[in-house]
């Protein structure tokens, strides 16, 4: 398992990116989503000081796990959005967690030492 220490700051999204990458045999535009939508809400909305991230890449299956020391926060517990019928209703934002819900394969959340421990598990081919 590899692992990476950001900054709470949106640019850190970059090597966040980078990092994932050399785990991976190529780019996946949905794990792409996954870390970006994960890191982007701990970022703006946990108050962190900082966020870890480990990564392993195993028999075509990858583990990402967020770690920060912001409020407590459960993602699985939080309601699906009412998704929008047309293009005219739709809102930006709102769709993160949704949305790493629906792609992922497994999600696990401990709140251990005064940390959130968001584990992500996705099949990537």
């Amino acid at each position: 398992m590899k692992s990476i220490t950001l900054k709470p700051e949106l640019t850190e999204i970059y090597t966040l990116n980078e990092f994932i990458l050399t785990e991976l045999p190529q780019e996946d535009l949905q794990v792409n989503l996954i870390a970006e939508e994960t890191f982007a809400n701990i970022v703006n909305y946990s108050k962190t000081e900082y966020i870890i991230v480990n990564v392993e890449y195993a028999n075509n299956t990858l583990t990402l796990e967020f770690i920060d020391n912001g409020i407590e926060f459960n993602p699985l517990l939080k309601e699906n959005p009412t998704l929008p019928t047309s293009i005219d209703e739709a809102q930006i934002g709102g769709l993160g967690i949704f949305l790493t819900k629906e792609i992922a394969d497994e999600l696990h959340y401990h709140h251990i030492n005064d940390e959130n421990h968001l584990k992500i598990i996705k099949k990537v081919e």
